[in-house]
């Protein structure tokens, strides 16, 4: 999919006919990070297509399935046909495309902008930008084909809690399958603004209590008329991790599977995801880092038990926050979780500033975050990298 408009739309009457797309769960401009040779402009790359009739672009691809390494099209690397097609909407089944298309044009200027601050050390965002990256974020690993049949599959392991409330919510809206569960929870994620999920499941929260939800998840309880409750994976993401940039060694880079978004890495005793991995650009990896991970955590986190990580090494700090109220602290009752939400949702919270400190790995801390990729990586996988110099180097460490 292409944050550049190239991402397949239909035109002409309201009415539109099937189109048959190839449709990427990794996005265009995150690729063309990794291509082989130099970047080319929209222009160029028109010019040069419209030249030869070929995909001027290419990366590296490995298949781990049949151990082949070759140069593949752009185009034609990890995706799925028809992917996101979605039959239930006769008016548009690529609707959804296009509106990840749209997530993904704002979300690859955002990205742009902070491998322009890599040289300064530090990268600023305000409120709204950062909501919609950690929207991006979410989204890239929902929608990873990997989840595709088994986030809403009845009779999968994982699932066997929630199986009555999927099969009861199944029923209430005529749906059939898994993945057409995944699809109607794709179309709202993307419809719905980051405030607005956030919102959704501050008032779960204020309505059942935290305890409350807990004991429906254990118990198999989940009421079939929570229709919103999947936005509490989201706000678990939002609320549970805090953002911090990584950037690569210099001579090192970082490499790409097809499952390197939302890769959780680490245990502070039986609590899984200390790191959640998304590596954007072969220089730069967003890792949401478990609240535990906080510096005001550390008494807590004792309690827990050792921490067990390969990458705690990084230690990034949290996002010093600059509130537009001059103040040192959110002005709101956190006794309740949706009056938080709001001033979030807020004129005065759009002002709020954060300025990260990017964190640079060495050599071996480098080396080291790709060997926690490819320990995850699937036999049904696949592998990108920019040099095959590094990666060699990233190959011998592992």
């Amino acid at each position: 999919m292409d944050v550049k408009g190239e991402a397949g739309k239909t035109s002409g009457s309201p009415r539109r006919a099937p189109t048959d797309q190839y449709q990427h769960f990794i996005p265009r401009f995150i690729l063309r990070r990794f291509q082989v040779g130099p970047m080319k402009s929209k222009v160029e790359r028109r010019k040069e297509f419209r030249r030869t009739g070929v995909d001027p672009e290419y990366v590296h691809y490995y298949d781990i399935a049949t151990g082949s390494l070759d140069i593949r099209p752009i185009g034609k690397v990890y995706g799925v046909q028809n992917f996101y097609q979605d039959v239930r909407n006769v008016e548009n089944v690529n609707e959804l495309e296009d509106k990840l298309a749209d997530l993904e044009r704002q979300a690859a200027s955002i990205i742009e902008d902070m491998h322009r601050a890599l040289p300064n050390g530090t990268f600023t965002l305000k409120r709204r930008p950062l909501e919609l990256l950690r929207k991006f974020l979410f989204m890239m690993h929902y929608r990873n084909v990997s989840c595709s049949s088994t986030y809403f599959q009845m009779d999968h392991p994982e699932n066997a809690k929630g199986r009555q409330w999927i099969e009861c919510f199944m029923k209430a809206k005529g749906i059939h399958s898994a993945v057409e569960t995944w699809l109607y929870f794709l179309r709202y994620y993307l419809d719905t603004s980051h405030s607005d999920i956030m919102q959704h499941a501050a008032e779960l929260l204020e309505k059942h209590g935290l305890e409350g939800l807990e004991k429906m998840i254990t118990e198999s309880d989940i009421p079939p008329d929570l229709e919103r409750f999947p936005a509490l994976s989201y706000h678990v993401q939002a609320n549970g991790n805090f953002f911090s940039i990584w950037e690569a060694a210099e001579g090192e880079e970082f490499i790409l599977t097809h499952n390197a978004f939302g890769l959780w890495e680490g245990l502070a005793g039986d609590c899984p995801g200390l790191h959640h991995i998304f590596v954007v650009s072969p220089r730069i990896a967003v890792v949401l880092c478990n609240i535990l991970l906080h510096p005001e955590m550390k008494d807590r986190i004792k309690l827990l038990g050792p921490l067990k990580s390969s990458i705690l090494y990084a230690n990034p700090a949290p996002a010093t926050t600059i509130y537009a109220s001059g103040q040192k602290s959110i002005p709101t009752n956190f006794d309740r979780p949706t009056s938080l939400e709001r001033y979030r949702a807020s004129q005065e919270g759009a002002n709020d500033s954060f300025v990260f400190k990017i964190t640079k790995l060495s050599r071996p801390q480098t080396l080291e975050f790709n060997s926690v990729v490819l320990v995850n990586l699937q036999k049904t996988g696949s592998l990108t990298f920019l040099s095959r110099e590094g990666m060699l180097r990233t190959a011998r460490a592992f």
